[in-house]
């Protein structure tokens, strides 16, 4: 993907610099950021034709959301049908995560997971506790306190709230949260540290 003044052949374009090291075309701003109109305006429509089709889950809905998001933003993806191509790509993803969950399952069933009954209980709660201490005070220093006090209060009061609770607790469009907690996830999980340390604590590995 080749982004900014390539070659010199975009000269009078304008951009805005993002951490310091990408660029963005106010041109794919604007369609990145029209497409993020569209979907909070279509938000609980979307949630009830994926409930229809027995196929609804949120953290893949606002994941979805965020990967085309990024390839227009990033890439100046040009989407014509929003609607059709997101849900394409939805089921793409929700089939994605259907594999993962069975290699998932077939590895718990042939031992792997199998940490709670470890000898090593307490130094395995303590060392998934400091993986926990870690993770937040990395979401607190990227991001701002809004967002780590909203990502807080989604990681404590999960699975007794979802993102409908948490928009009527905190009187923000339930598309915004969304979509700032799902950008801190998706974080979470391209690095490869905190991924690689959940696996070891997962499999009953003490550092």
């Amino acid at each position: 993907m080749k982004l900014g003044n390539t070659a010199g052949k975009n000269k009078g374009k304008k951009y805005l610099k993002i951490k310091g090291d990408e660029e963005i075309t106010v041109e794919n701003l604007a369609k990145s950021d029209h497409f993020k109109w569209w979907f909070g305006e279509n938000y609980e429509r979307l949630c009830n034709e994926l409930k229809q089709k027995d196929t609804f889950d949120v953290d893949i809905l606002n994941e979805t959301f965020l990967r085309i998001y990024d390839k227009i933003l990033y890439g100046g993806l040009d989407v014509k049908d929003y609607k059709a191509y997101f849900h394409r790509a939805f089921f793409t993803n929700y089939m994605q995560a259907v594999i993962n969950m069975a290699k998932d399952m077939a590895a718990s069933i042939d031992g792997v997971d199998v940490s709670d009954s470890s000898d090593d209980d307490a130094a395995l709660t303590q060392a998934k506790a400091c993986l926990e201490v870690d993770i937040m005070d990395y979401v607190l220093k990227k991001y701002s306190e809004k967002d780590f006090e909203l990502f807080k209060m989604y990681v404590t009061l999960k699975p007794a709230v979802n993102y409908a609770d948490l928009s009527v607790m905190t009187k923000m469009p339930q598309s915004r949260i969304s979509e700032r907690i799902g950008r801190i996830k998706k974080d979470l999980r391209s690095n490869e540290a905190f991924v690689e340390r959940r696996k070891r604590l997962v499999k009953g590995f003490i550092d």
